[in-house]
């Protein structure tokens, strides 16, 4: 693999605001033997990389699949920690519009703390280093 950079995620996601990004993953765009092993059983990424050499879902002929809608567009509707789950199409259009790099770099920024430019994780959208309560 390593086709997209690791904060990047074939189903859209941004890797970089995860909570575990940085300590026991590196991100769904990475091999590397790591801690975390679950993005190595998830469907998604599975199906877009193993099974259909595919850097991103929105390659897919079979775009979008009941497979991205139940296990993230649909998933927890109106919760606010899952906000990014429900960014998917948006993310991905934007992936297509600007290249993976330029998104990753957005996204970067995006979830950069007003406050201290601490990084800001999603579920909680709280600053790990000043503990603002930010939502990007």
């Amino acid at each position: 693999m390593g086709r997209i950079p690791d904060e990047a995620a074939p189903c859209g996601v941004f890797c970089g605001a995860c909570p575990s990004y940085g300590k026991s993953c590196l991100g769904c765009g990475s091999d590397l033997k790591q801690r975390r092993r679950g993005k190595f059983r998830c469907k998604i990424r599975n199906c877009c990389f193993e099974d259909k050499n595919l850097d991103f879902c929105i390659e897919c002929t079979e775009f979008p699949c009941q497979l991205l809608e139940k296990k993230l567009k649909n998933s927890h509707p109106g919760e606010a920690r899952f906000k990014y789950r429900h960014e998917i199409y948006d993310n991905l259009e934007r992936i297509k519009e600007i290249g993976v790099e330029n998104w990753v770099e957005e996204q970067r920024n995006r979830f950069k703390c007003p406050k201290c430019n601490g990084s800001v994780t999603w579920y909680v959208y709280k600053c790990k280093e000043c503990e603002f309560e930010y939502s990007p």
